[in-house]
């Protein structure tokens, strides 16, 4: 990063869960602050995260590692349409499977 970039700015709840925070404009109160700091030392002591954990660098490549697209299970032989197998059956699987007469064996990925 160069030095006239901004600096980049902290996940907000929204970031980190896809739901915002309740009154998001307002700060916490005392009581909340200390409730979600109680929860954030418990979530630590469980995952066994320490202080220096969360300032350490994340190695590189261990991140791309882990966003990496689950691999393909299931493709169309038409289509091209695919599923991962992770989640509910995709509408083209069941319409392969049940009105087109395919077998499961004819949509495994070469």
């Amino acid at each position: 990063m160069s030095s006239n970039e901004p600096p980049e700015q902290p996940l907000s709840p929204d970031d980190v869960f896809g739901v915002p925070r309740p009154e998001a404009t307002r700060p916490l109160t005392r009581r909340e602050r200390n409730a979600v700091i109680a929860r954030i030392h418990a979530l630590m002591e469980y995952w066994g995260i320490t202080v220096a954990d969360l300032q350490a660098d994340t190695p590189a490549g261990e991140s791309a590692a882990r966003l990496k697209p689950p691999a393909v299970k299931y493709r169309h032989p038409v289509t091209g349409d695919t599923w991962d197998g992770q989640g509910l059956h995709p509408e083209w699987l069941r319409r392969a499977l049940l009105l087109e007469g395919l077998r499961v064996d004819e949509l495994k990925p070469d």
